[in-house]
């Protein structure tokens, strides 16, 4: 479990948050006692405390005076974020969703090479590449690709991508407090290549999207999706726009 890169206390907070996200952790559990964590991670009481007040600061966990330290909901670590709670949109329509990881690579050569530039990144830095798929009663109504610098958001893990959202996920944690999003939006018709990605008809309408996330003036986030049917208006999105 030791890692020498990273302070332990900080490996305490990496591996709780990561148990929180992908429900291993659920709402409401209640944490070990700071013995048993001091004694899990190697660390003191003290810095047990110290990690514990940063994930309660940063909404992963509650506490209960004289009974110990609890897993926040989902919904209450979230509400700070602004971000699209795809699902719960889809359930507004009134259908069921769901949604796939189709995929999560590391890129370490040149391909992207333009948002790289864009991020401050060399050719041979890590970028996140994530392409995902959202369902409306299985029929894929929505996909969106992230591009995410790994420099800035390190060891991200699919199961946590298959669980939350990408935009509450890497805001809650990496603690992202100065990030500011820009979205555009503009109307366009499905074309052949849409239709492998989506079950839409040619020349239906859609709309693309491309949402950026700036932390200090960088380039550190950048999402460019497609949406057809009911859902751009679920959204708040103007399908007029061209």
């Amino acid at each position: 479990m030791e890692n020498k890169t990273v302070p332990l206390y900080q490996q305490m907070i990496e591996v709780l948050i990561h148990q929180i996200e992908i429900g291993a952790l659920k709402e409401n559990d209640k944490l070990p006692s700071e013995q048993e964590l001091g004694e899990t991670f190697q660390i003191s009481r003290i810095t047990v405390r110290k990690a514990l007040e940063e994930l309660q600061k940063r909404n992963f966990i509650y506490k209960k005076q004289g009974q110990g330290s609890f897993v926040s909901s989902r919904k209450q670590r979230n509400k700070y974020f602004e971000y699209w709670d795809v699902n719960k949109k889809i359930r507004e329509m009134g259908t069921e969703p769901s949604s796939k990881i189709n995929e999560f690579n590391i890129i370490a050569d040149k391909r992207f090479g333009d948002i790289k530039e864009e991020m401050h990144l060399k050719d041979v830095d890590y970028l996140y590449e994530i392409h995902k798929t959202y369902f409306s009663n299985k029929s894929r109504i929505m996909v969106s690709r992230y591009f995410i610098a790994f420099d800035r958001c390190p060891e991200i893990k699919l199961d946590e991508l298959e669980q939350e959202e990408v935009i509450p996920l890497i805001l809650g944690k990496y603690a992202l407090n100065d990030i500011h999003f820009s979205l555009t939006s503009e109307a366009g018709l499905v074309d052949r290549q849409d239709r492998n990605d989506l079950d839409a008809d040619l020349h239906d309408p859609k709309v693309i999207i491309t949402r950026r996330g700036f932390e200090k003036e960088r380039l550190i986030y950048l999402e460019k999706t497609r949406v057809v049917g009911f859902l751009p208006m679920y959204l708040g999105l103007d399908m007029s726009k061209q």
